[in-house]
């Protein structure tokens, strides 16, 4: 069983990116690359040429969904919402690392400026002793 690299879910139609080698959703990957032209694990430019079909066997194919379909419209709109809220939350995950990194960066240089200032200060009450 795969799992798409956004949403952690097992995709419908699922793709592989020939430069990352992850698993994608079909629908999220081209949402994603529509918006931003690259691929959302590694930031390499990607392409929709650069995505390949899985070909699984249907013993590996996922468990059919609950037969409530009686109403196409809202379960269309509802894959949308979810699509859209997969995209989201993942552009969120990346971007509180990248602050989580760049705020321990500024801690540390902070923590470093302390250690040598204080450095320096006792090196000038040792030198005016």
């Amino acid at each position: 069983m795969f799992f798409c690299a956004i949403s952690g879910e097992p995709p419908q139609d699922p793709v592989i990116s020939s430069k990352s080698g992850h698993i994608y959703e079909r629908r999220l990957i081209t949402k994603y690359i529509a918006e931003n032209g690259t691929d959302p694990l590694t930031g390499e430019k990607l392409e929709e040429g650069d995505l390949l079909a899985v070909k699984a066997s249907p013993k590996a194919a996922p468990p059919r969904p609950p037969t409530l379909t009686s109403i196409p419209a809202l379960l269309h709109t509802l894959q949308n919402e979810w699509d859209a809220l997969m995209l989201e939350t993942f552009a969120l995950k990346q971007q509180y690392n990248s602050t989580r990194q760049e705020l321990s960066h500024a801690l540390y240089q902070g923590d470093a400026a302390t250690r040598v200032v204080a450095r320096l200060i006792k090196e000038r009450d040792s030198a005016r002793e």
